[in-house]
């Protein structure tokens, strides 16, 4: 199957799961969180979860649906708050007023501070043996805070001047970006019941993943970039260069999932053709 085939069977459920999380709940929050997860996106994320399940051979059902969509709760925290004036000052969130800008800067800050914490959540309500449960939440605990992402963010905000080769860009992508796309590949694994040494395969598929995709922006950015005097790979290697980096971390990536045996990879590798 191909990744947009599979994205159209799975997309709607996960947006259902996602739109209808808080529908009982007609307090202003729920309402204001509501409004930021239905704007980050195409659930790559979630997508990336059910398709390393479903490439083990299990049945994605209800409760599969629930579980991926946790870390989504978490990338939507990552945009409201890295949209905030003191942070990267973006008004607009996908053709639409992005959370500070249509509530206040206030409020948007109590929203990524509930939709991080609501994931834990969610997770720890899912109807999964507790070993699980427990798994997915400490990985993604490892992925959101301080050790990866909260840490890539903060480097790439505060420390420009430092960023001088492809190494420490790729430092602070494989925190920024690469830790929520390695949860989310090892998320499902996690939840198929794979094997350590499969799992260590998904963790480079997602990891080599998220630069590929940190690559891939920044090809499509130059100009915003240069702008901004952001250091990114164009700006630092050149665009010649940055796509045989795109090609090298795609076929790492690739590379990994080949070798897990039993692994019906088309989907995850149809997403690499994608990018």
């Amino acid at each position: 199957m191909k990744f947009k085939d599979f994205s159209n069977r799975y997309l709607p459920k996960i947006n259902n799961d996602l739109s209808n999380y808080f529908v009982d709940r007609d307090d202003d929050i729920f309402k204001m969180i509501t409004y930021a997860l239905d704007s980050t996106g195409k659930r790559l994320r979630p997508l990336l979860t059910l398709a390393a399940f479903a490439a083990s051979g299990n049945v994605i059902n209800d409760n599969t649906i629930k579980a991926a969509t946790a870390v989504e709760f978490v990338h939507a925290y990552s945009l409201v708050h890295d949209d905030l004036p003191e942070m990267d000052d973006d008004a607009k969130r996908r053709n639409q007023p992005s959370t500070w800008k249509e509530f206040g800067v206030g409020n948007a800050v109590l929203v990524g501070d509930g939709l991080l914490t609501e994931a834990f959540k969610k997770i720890s309500n899912l109807s999964l043996p507790e070993s699980i449960r427990l798994r997915l939440i400490y990985n993604l605990a490892l992925a959101a805070g301080p050790d990866n992402m909260v840490r890539g963010q903060q480097y790439d905000l505060f420390s420009q001047d430092k960023v001088e080769s492809i190494d420490d860009l790729e430092f602070i992508h494989l925190m920024k970006t690469g830790a929520l796309m390695t949860y989310a590949a090892t998320a499902g694994g996690i939840l198929a019941g794979l094997s350590d040494d499969k799992l260590r395969a998904l963790n480079i598929y997602g990891a080599n993943l998220g630069i590929a995709f940190q690559i891939k922006d920044d090809l499509r950015d130059i100009k915003q970039d240069e702008e901004e005097n952001k250091k990114s790979f164009p700006r630092l290697i050149g665009v010649d260069k940055s796509q045989l980096e795109l090609k090298k971390h795609l076929e790492i990536s690739a590379n990994a999932i080949k070798e897990i045996p039993d692994f019906q990879n088309t989907v995850l590798l149809d997403l690499l053709d994608k990018i």
